[in-house]
């Protein structure tokens, strides 16, 4: 074991050369999850999303054709669903999942693409992943649970004093166990675990994490009613800013090893759930010492423009978007929109 584990660190670790920042990139899969990290060259992929070619797709569109670890926090379709094509379209070097089979297609499919893409398999069990600059810490499912949920591979992300936490579909009582068996640290950014359902956030895991963002990965139409807004408000109430990608899109997180990080989005405006107090917007951090600054692009020109306001046949002009008269909007600089 400990020598799987040294190899592991040795394939992962980071190249000789400049260090830059950490990328964790929540893609906007629908009612899915899909999350990359990079770091120095390094990538990692957590779960998939529900569809065959979201994923690849926006892979390809990043340039990412190697994916150092990937790993299924569980084995529902809206985690797996574009596995195979993950899988049979980039070269995975090790993969891992949470030991528990099932017998649908889907599951199926993604595992007959890892033996026939030659992945290494691994066990989730408590171990650390060098990934460049940064390291992965497994949180193991407890043992003996047979629910896909609560035996969601959990993921730390630790890059210097910048502390992530990625939890799948965990409920409360995988959440429980972690906080009695894991080291669970203040973090800056939480995966909001479930898409936001109420089995998927407890006050206890609020205060052990408190983080500066929040991320709630979910579909803009499903049938569950996630996110809940008393998650919502939960979290806003420790302090979190809450970022949905059926609001804002794929969030990007790029970190530096000091703690600072900066937050963008993919929507042009920015709008929120009605629960949400403080408007989403760009922070942007000082690089420390010895690390470069990452290229932020600034906004689109249509925003940054006087005459940035959009003509809306419904909902109300945010910036060079529509959006819903019922959600709130930052108003740009220098936009003379009905934005209130």
């Amino acid at each position: 074991m400990r020598a799987l584990l040294g190899l592991l660190s040795v394939l992962l670790a980071a190249p000789l050369g400049a260090q830059s920042a950490l990328e964790i990139r929540f893609f906007n899969v629908g009612q899915g999850d899909a999350v990359l990290v990079r770091e120095s060259g390094k990538s990692a992929l957590i779960d998939a999303g529900p569809g065959s070619g979201a994923v690849i797709g926006q892979l390809r569109a990043l340039g990412v054709d190697t994916l150092d670890i990937v790993i299924a926090s569980h084995n529902h379709a809206d985690h797996i669903g574009g596995m195979p094509a993950v899988i049979g379209g980039s070269v995975a070097r090790f993969y891992m999942d949470n030991g528990l089979p099932t017998t649908t297609s889907t599951y199926q499919r993604t595992m007959a693409a890892v033996r026939a893409s030659g992945a290494q398999y691994l066990n989730a069990t408590t171990r650390s992943v060098t990934l460049g600059y940064a390291r992965l810490r497994i949180m193991a499912p407890p043992p003996g649970v047979g629910d896909q949920n609560n035996s969601s591979v959990g993921v730390r992300v630790d890059y210097g004093d910048f502390h992530a936490i990625l939890t799948g579909d965990s409920e409360q009582e995988e959440l429980a166990y972690w906080l009695q068996h894991a080291e669970v640290p203040r973090v800056q950014v939480v995966k909001v675990a479930h898409h936001g359902s109420p089995n998927g956030t407890s006050q206890e895991w609020i205060n052990a994490t408190r983080p500066g963002v929040a991320v709630i990965s979910v579909g803009r139409v499903n049938g569950y009613g996630h996110p809940s807004l008393d998650v919502i408000a939960a979290w806003e109430a420790a302090g979190a800013r809450v970022y949905r990608t059926d609001i804002t899109g794929s969030v990007v997180i790029l970190a530096h090893t000091n703690g600072q990080f900066s937050v963008t989005t993919a929507s042009r405006g920015v709008a929120q759930s009605p629960r949400t107090r403080a408007p989403a917007q760009r922070v942007t951090p000082t690089a420390p010492p010895g690390v470069p600054q990452p290229r932020v692009s600034p906004p689109p020109a249509a925003v940054r423009s006087p005459n940035c306001c959009k003509v809306c046949s419904a909902g109300q002009a945010c910036g060079n978007s529509c959006i819903s008269r019922r959600y709130q909007c930052h108003k740009p600089p220098g936009c003379a929109c009905n934005a209130q």
